[in-house]
C-alpha cells in the first residue's frame, strides 16, 4: 500500500482536515501529511507517542470482537480537533484529525474507498518512511 499517496489524497478530499498519518506496526514506523498552512499542535516525537497510543487502544477495542464484530473506526471530539482511527490492514492504523467545526463521520464512506484503493497483498511491508 502506498501510504504516502493515500495520506495525500486523504488531505485533498476537505480543507478542514489538518493531518493524516499512518501508524505501521510491523516495522513501527509512521507516514503522515499536514494540511498546507497547518501549525501542528505536536512535534513528531509527540505524535509518534500519539499513534503508538492510538494502536494500543485500538487492539483494547477489539477485545469484544468475537461478540460484536470488528471496530470499525473511533471518532473522539476534543476542544481543538475531531480525530478520527481506521484501521488501514492488519498492521496499519490511520489517524486523521479535522478542525472541530468538521464532523469526520460526513467522509468516512470516502475514507474506506480511499482505504480500498490503495488495497494491496495484506503481507506488505512498506519499506521507505516518509514524515513531513
Amino acid at each position: 500500500m502506498d501510504y504516502n499517496s493515500l495520506n495525500s489524497d486523504i488531505i485533498k478530499l476537505n480543507p478542514k482536515i489538518r493531518y493524516a498519518g499512518i501508524y505501521h506496526t510491523g516495522n513501527v514506523q509512521i507516514w503522515e501529511k499536514l494540511q498546507q498552512g497547518i501549525t501542528r499542535f505536536f512535534d513528531k516525537e509527540k505524535t509518534n507517542d500519539t499513534l503508538i497510543h492510538a494502536y494500543m487502544r485500538w487492539r483494547t477495542r477489539q477485545h469484544d470482537a468475537s461478540i460484536i464484530g470488528q471496530p470499525l473506526y473511533s471518532i473522539t471530539k476534543y476542544a481543538k480537533i475531531n480525530r478520527l482511527t481506521i484501521p488501514v490492514n492488519s498492521k496499519a492504523l490511520l489517524m486523521i484529525n479535522s478542525e472541530p467545526e468538521f464532523e469526520l463521520q460526513e467522509i468516512v464512506v470516502n475514507l474506506i474507498e480511499l482505504i480500498v484503493k490503495y488495497s494491496d497483498d495484506p503481507n506488505y511491508s512498506p519499506r521507505k518512511v516518509y514524515l513531513g
